[in-house]
């Protein structure tokens, strides 16, 4: 195999290492979100509040923005890597396919 292939081939299998790392960080980013407005809600009906004031507290919370973004953040990192992973793997696809052609028709000269 040439230097060029494995060049890709080693990237794209960093691609897919890279999204699949990143899926699990935004997966544990959800959870901890998940979390921070289980507490949240806990805290304020603790305070008293009403069920419904109690979910719309914990949801305008600044900790719970905060957790929002974080595992928004992380979702689109891992969105964008696995698109990356996949367009490389369509690009390698391609190319294979574009090698296969040129050796099929150099067979029928």
């Amino acid at each position: 195999m040439s230097d060029a292939i494995e060049r890709a081939i080693d990237e794209a299998e960093r691609l897919f290492v890279d999204a699949g790392q990143a899926k699990i960080r935004a997966e544990g980013m959800d959870l901890r979100r998940k979390r921070t407005r289980a507490a949240l809600f806990v805290k304020y009906r603790g305070d008293g509040h009403p069920v419904g004031a109690s979910e719309q507290m914990a949801e305008a919370d600044p900790v719970y923005e905060l957790a929002c973004t974080d595992w928004e953040t992380a979702a689109m990192e891992a969105e964008t890597l696995r698109a990356q992973a996949e367009a490389k793997r369509l690009r390698f696809e391609a190319w294979r396919t574009s090698e296969s052609t040129k050796r099929a028709q150099m067979n029928l000269r």
